[in-house]
């Protein structure tokens, strides 16, 4: 009698529990990110990528993969996503690496500057909203957001509920589109202004706690799961986080002080900000806006990117192997391809 009405329970509960994963999929707003986040994480075969790019929207418009392919036949992944905090970042790195063993992690370090204890919520939700439920999602859940918020996150639907006068089509046939840009998106404004950061000083700055807490966490992982990290800062003018309450008041600092951390675990860290000369990097030129990159300011970025990972690691050249004929049909289509066609014509 017993075992009955376990079984019984059991059913049920399953039944009730897809029923809601349904309803989420359905109500869950549908944003490039989760476009992009879909096709990495989970429609590309195992292993698809040489290097995966983490971060914030720093990173999201700073390392282009098709022009790693294009310049240097290494394939690669865009993950950032706009305001992803650096713990968000870490649960996000674990469901990667689920997927794709041992990629070359480059992950840019601008959120290190974070000062509160949780991440702006329409952010964070760019990020678990879209991922598929595993013991991973529960654990980003319960460190990454605050206790009142848990449930709506563990369950969407309690958060978009209200969205069922505005649902259409595409919200019940939704599926990821090839993402032919790899996650990467760039402005194509132009700052036409200079940097004002001084970056004269030597000192250096405690992280704040909960970033610091998370960039060992980073570093214990790859340690613990063999891969190679890269610490990476795309081009910004330091005093563009203005007089917000919730950022660290010395930048410059608080990267030195990344740079002494990753020297001590041996972790190459190149800081953009420092070697914009070196890369032929206009700042009035090359900026979108006074916090990140446009199409051109990335594509120098990333071939300098490109040309360290090709000295540095052993990475074959796909760009001959007909297994990834797409990755040139791709590059086609890309932002860093439209400028070439710019360039002939002009």
């Amino acid at each position: 009698m017993v075992r009955k009405a376990m079984v019984k329970g059991s059913v049920f509960l399953v039944l009730l529990m897809s029923i809601i994963a349904i309803l989420n999929s359905i109500f869950i707003l549908k944003t490039v990110h989760r476009d992009k986040l879909i096709e990495g994480l989970y429609n590309q075969p195992s292993d698809a990528y040489d290097v995966v790019l983490m971060g914030s929207s720093h990173m999201n418009g700073g390392l282009d993969p098709n022009v790693l392919w294009h310049q240097y036949g290494i394939t690669s992944f865009n993950y950032a996503t706009g305001g992803q905090p650096i713990d968000v970042t870490y649960y996000l790195l674990k469901e990667v690496l689920e997927k794709h063993k041992n990629p070359i992690v480059v992950m840019d370090l601008y959120y290190l500057g974070s000062t509160d204890e949780y991440g702006e919520e329409g952010y964070v939700r760019y990020v678990l909203d879209n991922m598929n439920f595993s013991m991973n999602k529960l654990v980003a859940i319960i460190n990454c957001t605050p206790l009142k918020d848990r449930i709506d996150y563990l369950f969407p639907i309690f958060e978009y509920h209200d969205r069922w006068k505005e649902l259409t089509a595409k919200d019940f046939n939704y599926g990821s589109n090839a993402n032919y840009a790899k996650g990467f998106e760039a402005g194509i404004e132009k700052y036409g202004k200079d940097d004002s950061s001084n970056i004269s000083t030597t000192k250096t700055i405690d992280l704040p706690p909960k970033t610091m807490e998370y960039l060992v966490k980073i570093i214990d992982l790859s340690k613990k799961d063999g891969f190679k990290l890269i610490f990476t800062n795309t081009p910004y003018d330091y005093n563009s986080p203005g007089e917000s309450s919730s950022w660290v008041k010395e930048p410059i600092e608080m990267f030195n002080k990344v740079a002494e951390i990753a020297k001590e675990n041996n972790i190459p860290f190149i800081n953009y900000c420092d070697k914009m000369s070196d890369i032929g990097f206009d700042f009035k030129e090359d900026m979108n806006n006074a916090g990140h990159v446009n199409i051109w300011g990335a594509v120098k970025v990333t071939m300098d990117m490109g040309k360290f990972l090709k000295e540095n690691y052993s990475l074959v050249d796909h760009r001959t192997d007909n297994k990834y004929a797409q990755w040139n049909s791709d590059y086609v289509r890309s932002q860093a391809a439209s400028l070439s066609v710019e360039n002939k014509s002009s």
